[in-house]
């Protein structure tokens, strides 16, 4: 019998913590600051590097920072610092692996007039594709065919696949008549959405839309926001995609800039960005297990042990609309009369697994840029943070049992605001996507080594045994050195019966054996 097997495994570690830190100080043609509105952060990967023992992997922060000016005017400054973390691994056994990182907590820190100090908290999930080899070694493996029950373990493997590099630049919106210097983009925001992942032949194909917001300002008037809905579609090769159960696909966005360019007419402003289509598929490979084997003629003793295994259950997705209110106390802001710019990030708390759903709560953390108009007509900007709570059920097609884990993933996006008084009402979308695993032990047979006892039946002997309600036909034939096959022949047991060679002979109604 074949006593090596090897097979794929996959290892996830979620959350890996790694910080990003240094100072930035405005160019000389910039105003002192006054006021802080609105800092958001996007992580770009630059790379990874797999050497002997660790998996190291690179990148750099993006920060876009909106703030008032000494002036009383809003603008925005953008700077980036690098980060770098690693997984200890084994480069004899690592295949493959993919790393999503999101910036979880922002520090920005005026340290002067004119400079920022910046302290940033990355969590990246690192999915790693490792080879293994399941054994069973001894002399009896090699010298005989030793009588053999086996199992079956469904062990989690996962599939990458990576696309080309895809480079867009796209005209968000344009002005006539206005003058270059008047514009300026104060925010840029790309998000991305995967409309659907199909696997192919040769690989799987991969379609979706790149959606870029841009908050930008015309001279002293209000800044307002304008997006571009960007489609795109792409193959990527791999194998393996067809017999993936789960296909997930992303995108790594590894650059964005939004500028402002002179037109014949006037303005417009453009987003030039490349992203790389990635592909994260689960499934289960069936691996055979030695569960216990004998010798008919010759004694053995057995080694065991446990093989330990992760297997994918499932993986859902689910949307929907969040809707909530939040009200400033008296006092606390004065009346305000837009909101220009508003986003929300997603924190989970809670992940319950229900019967036939899975429950995710936690906590939204929205941030706003406040316009307050005076009687006068002058502007005021200010920032707005707060956090509403939220809670969704995603619906599952399985069983509950112990051993489960969940790892969710949740968007926020689309988040609008609308004021009235001292209210907010507040709208997102939440994009929910959860993975179910579970982990799983066998008791399975390591080795086996002869012995010198040796075992010969007289053909003649036939023994009348009275099985224990318990024992299985395996054991029944293990103890008396034969064979499963030749005890189900000699009482004329039903193929059924003997198909279910490891099921207790006390449940198929069997009270006595003839053992030849």
């Amino acid at each position: 019998m074949q006593t090596e097997k090897k097979y794929i495994i996959g290892r996830e570690i979620n959350a890996l913590r790694c910080e990003s830190i240094g100072e930035y100080a405005l160019p000389d043609y910039n105003t002192d600051v006054k006021k802080l509105l609105s800092i958001r952060t996007c992580a770009f990967p630059t790379g990874k590097f797999v050497g002997d023992d660790l998996l190291e992997f690179s990148g750099t922060v993006g920060y876009e920072v909106v703030y008032l000016d000494a002036e009383n005017s809003i603008t925005h400054t953008e700077f980036s610092t690098d980060y770098e973390a690693a997984v200890r691994i084994s480069s004899d056994t690592y295949c493959d692996s993919d790393i999503k990182t999101s910036v979880s907590a922002c520090n920005v820190r005026l340290i002067g007039p004119r400079k920022f100090s910046v302290k940033c908290s990355l969590d990246s999930d690192v999915r790693i594709a490792e080879k293994r080899v399941y054994a069973v070694g001894g002399d009896a493996f090699i010298e005989y065919e030793p009588e053999i029950v086996s199992g079956t373990a469904q062990v989690f493997s996962p599939v990458f696949g990576v696309g080309d590099v895809r480079e867009i630049s796209e005209e968000i919106t344009s002005f006539d008549g206005v003058i270059v210097d008047e514009v300026e983009v104060l925010l840029c925001d790309v998000t991305s959405e995967i409309g659907s992942v199909d696997a192919t032949e040769s690989g799987a194909a991969v379609k979706g839309n790149i959606k870029a917001s841009v908050l930008y300002k015309n001279g002293d008037d209000i800044p307002k926001s304008v997006e571009k809905v960007i489609p795109y579609s792409q193959e990527i090769a791999g194998d393996g995609f067809l017999e993936c159960g789960a296909l997930e696909g992303y995108v790594d966005i590894t650059s964005a800039k939004a500028s402002v360019n002179p037109t014949e007419e006037g303005v417009a402003i453009a987003i030039a960005l490349s992203f790389v289509p990635k592909i994260y598929a689960k499934k289960n490979s069936e691996i055979d297990i030695v569960a216990d084997a004998y010798l008919k003629e010759r004694g053995s003793d057995n080694e065991y042990s446990e093989f330990a295994y992760t297997e994918h259950i499932c993986t859902e997705r689910s949307e929907s609309n969040f809707v909530g209110e939040y009200h400033f106390d008296d006092g606390e802001i004065d009346k305000i009369d837009a909101i220009i710019h508003s986003d929300g990030t997603a924190r989970v708390d809670l992940c319950e697994i229900l019967d036939s759903a899975v429950k995710i709560a936690g906590e939204i953390k929205f941030s706003a840029i406040a316009c307050q108009i005076s009687e006068d007509g002058e502007y005021n900007y200010l920032p707005i943070k707060f956090a509403l709570p939220f809670e969704h059920n995603v619906n599952i097609n399985c069983q509950k049992h112990d051993n489960m884990r969940v790892i969710p993933n949740v968007c926020v996006r689309d988040v609008k605001m609308d004021v009235s008084e001292n209210n907010l009402s507040i709208s997102a979308a939440l994009f929910v996507c959860i993975s179910l695993f579970s982990e799983k032990r066998q008791r399975c047979l390591g080795a086996s080594y002869l012995t010198d006892e040796e075992f010969r039946r007289d053909e003649s002997v036939v023994t009348v045994y009275y099985p224990d309600a318990s024992e299985s036909l395996f054991d029944i034939a293990k103890r008396f050195h034969t064979s499963a096959k030749s005890i189900a022949e000699a009482n004329r047991l039903t193929e059924t019966v003997f198909a279910s060679q490891t099921s207790a002979v006390g449940g198929m109604g069997i009270k006595k054996l003839l053992i030849k």
